[in-house]
């Protein structure tokens, strides 16, 4: 009964000890920063702590004989633990002001800045973490009492603590802190601890003054305790410890890597990493709840560790060549799945536990293996457990310091298995081999040792080798190719890579894979020559030259500068792609301070030169590699500008950007009449979340505006824009810097009231109304927005519209500026800027003659140097005649010089044709044939006009051309059968027919022509259901598109 209570105390104890982890550093991180190697330090100082506390325990444990006084030590201990719990918050509040210090002289000192946070980190967790150590060789002392049994003693005991600890991360990663927040889940854990600690005491006193109790505990202690271990010397004690400290280094770099591979693949989300850090340590745990039980059930414990930690080797180099690839059936299975968060998780956590299973399992084994073959006498089982679990403890923080430092900058991840894979398997054969010599195994028995070494080292060679474009692309968020979707489970597991791949466009033509993430740099070319870049964080598009990104990216810069009465300090948080910080140097600032966590983006960023300004060649540009959010808190420069632009919520770490504590830190860094602009985004969002971020923003800066990124309204992004002080918008100031805006290569701003017609409202209080609110203690956003990864709410549009509330002042302007044929102009050259031509806003029946000749001279411009896929934006016919000639005159002149002439001369065809020019169309889809005689649709087209122009059998060609090539293209089913009815074959014409239905079964056209020609063959009853479902998916249309 007293082991069972305290093995479920143990178990209690690992939950809280990851509870107090995952807690404690958020709370550091909060001032320190969450820049890589600020969390590194902070994980290597808690999980070296618990190698210092098990090392100290070590040394004096043995000497308590009593079990009473081992379960008081222990109940001492987590009272302790349970006590720094509560005062360690006003810790960090006493030690922030000196933190502010430091930081302010030694944030450009990268190696002396991180020195002094380790010390300090280490000195702040040293009691703690040292207490959480030293409870393992204290509870090992107190429950194993009999050398026969030490291997399923301590197995169950680690096993159970560790158990624990997945418990721990997942009621914290899911539950606690969102439910409780902070500082009601750690009150939550202080109270276990307390609970635990003091019940400790209370048993250990109890059973002092029971003597009976007493003396049957020792009595069992001591009748059963052999004098001395199974046989095994020195060397092979020592060699032991070699193979624990290796695992423990293998096993935690594998975690790391596994962890940055997995966020590329399920999502770099709260969820994703609390999902892969409970499989990986329950793997551990039943690992070491088995062998532990093994272990006593032989008498070859050396030769099970030196198997388990091979085949262990081998099965990490497998699962992780197929996890790398898996990118396709993960993002079939979030597909399918992505309308229940609850089941997709439990899915996603299921599958990667049966990835990951087997190597976990297999590492868990060599706690109690080593356990058994290290203890020598139980007289010292504590020291031997201490000692063992303490060079343990500094392989796995060697372990993880080098796969996030040393091994994934230098090598990548592919690289750094191998040979960490490689490793593990050397120093298992070479020990394994001199303790085969040792006891004189025959040539029989060492083929099996060999076999496996060679097979492993051998696969390592060439695995795992994965697609690094895949891993760019992020195929976790957005899947775009849904006709994947018909390949089966292990078809998308094993080779959806392969078959992704002729879907791909575009080149990467950058991959940093460092300590702060995985950044790429992907090159399309258009086909009129035009190069685009976009820059990935994690798979996720951060930034580009795109149209969308580039209205977003300007004007985070200009809508603060140009309304700031003298802007001379600018602070940019997020580096990405430079172009807002470049727009930034068109004004007259003095000094512009650049904010990125991410080192990868430093050269990432020289790609897009082109359009940055050479943001970080410029003198004014100082870039401090460090978190945003650390860098708000601890420096003491005031900004007159401050433009937030992370990346999205639901990225781990970065809701903490859009929290009520972020925007009262940023308020206090900005010089009065300071401005303050937070980048937002409504898509992968719903109302109440986006509410939640403008509800908190407007708590801070009850000054604010709502403004729109896209002049033409479609609003994907936001800004919301904050002013420290009453002053506000002023368009006397705007008209000042207009001509600072002017110097701009990216925009065409003509007219400062533009910037009016984008804002949508002013009162953001009243727009977002009374509710909760997103803060440091209740993060909601953080756990909210993973779960809106895969969901568009239309509501946030209509209910900025209904809710919308403008000055007089600024409806007058605005007003001014879209009624007035002049401004009319100036709004459609800022929309062309970003190749967003504005649907006949410009209303030339009100227009001079200079204002059409100016309107003709901007839209002409546009057409000779833009490509134009729908004309449609312009009421003009004469107009529209004259752009689609100088588009087409523009696109023949990029023939020659194309890299995609196929693709250009179909884009040809397709203006042609839908402008009534058959024979020159006829003549660009010959042309496309020639480049490329697999083009799909440029067999369907000429099929097409062939048909129009009588030529059936050349058309019949194309039209079965197109279906050999593309089997999914259900017009050209449809046509095909067309041309068959008319021939009167019916029987071809409805095999054709139900192939266009197997494929879309709502396709309206087919179930009509199919409904005809069969009542025309005499089948009327299923002639008339086919039509009867024509009408009925047409009605059903009909309401869609009305609602």
């Amino acid at each position: 009964m007293l082991y069972a209570m305290i093995l479920s105390f143990f178990f209690i104890s690992g939950l809280t000890g990851l509870i107090y982890e995952i807690l404690w550093i958020r709370l550091i991180i909060k001032i320190i920063g969450s820049a890589p190697f600020a969390v590194s330090i902070v994980l290597t100082v808690f999980m070296g702590g618990l190698g210092l506390g098990s090392y100290i325990a070590s040394r004096t444990i043995d000497r308590i004989q009593k079990p009473q006084n081992l379960i008081k030590v222990y109940g001492i201990l987590e009272l302790i633990i349970g006590i720094y719990g509560l005062i360690f918050p006003t810790f960090l509040i006493i030690l922030k002001p000196l933190y502010a210090v430091i930081y302010n002289y030694l944030f450009n000192h990268f190696l002396v800045y991180n020195f002094i946070t380790f010390i300090g980190c280490f000195f702040l967790l040293l009691l703690p973490v040292t207490c959480m150590g030293a409870t393992l060789p204290v509870l090992s002392r107190f429950y194993v009492t009999n050398i026969s049994h030490i291997g399923s003693r301590l197995g169950r005991l680690y096993g159970l603590n560790t158990i624990g600890a997945a418990m721990g991360s997942l009621l914290c990663g899911f539950w606690i802190i969102n439910y409780w927040g902070v500082w009601g889940s750690l009150s939550f854990a202080v109270i276990l601890n307390v609970l635990i600690g003091v019940t400790c005491i209370i048993v250990g006193f109890l059973s002092r003054n029971d003597t009976t109790g007493s003396e049957r505990i020792t009595k069992e202690s001591t009748n059963t305790l052999p004098v001395s271990a199974p046989c095994y010397d020195k060397r092979l004690r020592v060699s032991a410890l070699v193979i624990f400290s290796v695992s423990g280094f293998c096993a935690m770099a594998y975690e790391v890597i596994w962890t940055k591979l997995l966020g590329l693949i399920v999502g770099p989300t709260t969820y994703s990493f609390t999902i892969v850090l409970i499989t990986f340590i329950s793997g551990l745990a039943l690992g070491s709840v088995f062998f532990g039980w093994l272990a006593d059930k032989t008498n070859k414990a050396f030769t099970l560790l030196i198997y388990t930690q091979i085949i262990a080797a081998i099965c990490v180099l497998l699962v992780s060549q197929v996890m790398g690839n898996s990118q396709i059936f993960f993002a079939k299975l979030i597909y399918n799945f992505s309308d229940n968060f609850t089941r997709l998780i439990f899915l996603k956590s299921s599958i990667l536990l049966i990835f990951m299973f087997l190597p976990t399992f297999l590492l868990g084994a060599t706690f109690p293996l080593v356990g058994k073959i290290y203890t020598q006498s139980l007289s010292h089982v504590g020291k031997s457990i201490g000692f063992a679990y303490a060079i343990n403890t500094v392989g796995a923080v060697l372990g993880s310091f080098c796969a996030g430092f040393v091994l994934i900058p230098f090598l990548g991840k592919e690289s750094s298995l191998s040979l960490l894979v490689a490793v593990q398997l050397l120093v298992s054969f070479i020990i394994g081999g001199s303790y085969y010599r040792k006891i004189g195994k025959s040539l029989r028995e060492w083929i099996p040792l060999v076999l496996l070494v060679i097979y492993g080292l051998v696969m390592s060679l060439p695995y795992p080798h994965w697609d690094r474009t895949m891993l760019s692309i992020g195929k976790y968020h957005r899947y775009e190719e849904p006709e994947l979707l018909n390949i089966g489970w292990l078809v998308a597991l094993f080779y959806g890579t392969d078959i992704y791949a002729d879907y791909h466009h575009g080149e990467f033509v950058y991959f940093g894979d460092g300590i702060g993430g995985f950044t790429t740099v992907k090159r399309n070319t258009d086909i009129d020559g035009n190069v685009n870049y976009t820059l990935f964080n994690s798979g996720k598009s951060d930034a580009s030259t795109e149209s969308g990104d580039m209205c977003t990216q300007t004007l985070l810069a200009h809508f603060p500068l140009l309304f700031h009465d003298n802007p001379k300090n600018v602070m940019v948080l997020g580096l990405a792609s430079g172009i807002t910080a470049g727009e930034v140097l068109n004004y007259p600032v003095e000094q512009m301070d650049v904010i990125d966590i991410n080192q990868q983006v430093v050269p990432a960023s020289n790609f897009f030169i082109p359009w940055n300004n050479n943001v970080l060649s410029n003198q004014k540009t100082e870039l401090i590699i460090q978190d945003g959010r650390a860098h708000i808190e601890l420096t003491d420069r005031k900004y007159d500008v401050i433009i937030s632009e992370p990346s999205n919520p639901w990225m781990a770490g970065l809701a903490s950007l859009f929290t009520l504590e972020f925007f009262e830190q940023v308020r206090k860094r900005l010089n009065d009449d300071g401005i303050f602009v937070q980048w937002v985004h409504a898509y992968q969002m719903d109302w109440q979340n986006f509410s939640l971020i403008g509800r908190t923003f407007s708590q801070v800066f009850p000054q604010s505006l709502l403004v729109v990124n896209d002049p033409t309204g479609h609003a994907y992004d936001y800004l919301l824009v904050g002013f420290k002080g009453e002053k506000g918008l002023n368009a006397d100031t705007a008209a000042r810097n207009l001509l600072y805006a002017q110097k701009s290569k990216n925009i065409t701003l003509l007219n400062h009231k533009i910037f009016y017609c984008l804002i949508v409202s002013e009162d953001l209080q009243k727009l977002f109304g009374e509710g909760p609110v997103n803060t440091d203690n209740w993060p909601r956003l953080e756990f909210a927005a993973p779960k809106l990864m895969y969901f568009y709410d239309l509501m946030i549009a209509e209910n900025i519209l209904a809710k919308k509330r403008l000055s007089k002042e600024t409806e007058n302007i605005c007003r001014e500026v879209l009624t007035n044929v002049d401004g009319q102009i100036d709004y459609v050259a800022y929309a062309l800027s970003f190749n967003m031509p504005l649907n006949k806003l410009v209303e030339l029946s009100k227009a001079t003659s200079s204002q059409k000749e100016r309107f003709y001279k901007l839209m002409m411009s546009y057409c000779s140097d833009k490509l134009i896929v729908d004309f449609s934006f312009l009421n003009d016919e004469d107009l529209k005649k004259k752009c689609i000639s100088a588009q087409i005159d523009y696109l023949n002149s990029k023939i020659d010089s194309a890299d995609y002439k196929a693709s250009l001369l179909y884009h040809l065809g397709s203006l042609t044709n839908e402008n009534g020019m058959q024979d020159e169309a006829a003549n660009y889809f010959l042309k496309t044939l020639q480049y490329n005689p697999e083009y799909d649709k440029a067999h369907y087209n000429l099929g097409t006009i062939l048909t129009a122009k009588g030529k059936i059998d050349e058309a019949i060609t194309h039209y079965s051309e197109a279906i050999r090539i593309n089997p999914y293209l259900i017009m050209a089913y449809n046509n095909l059968g067309n041309i068959f009815v008319r021939q009167n074959k019916f029987k071809e014409a409805i095999s054709l027919y139900r192939q266009a239905l197997n494929i879309d079964p709502e396709f309206i056209l087919a179930h009509k022509n199919l409904g005809d020609v069969l009542k025309r063959t005499g089948k009327t009853e299923e002639g008339e259901a086919h039509i009867q479902e024509a009408l009925r998916l047409e009605s059903k249309s009909v309401k869609f598109n009305e609602d």
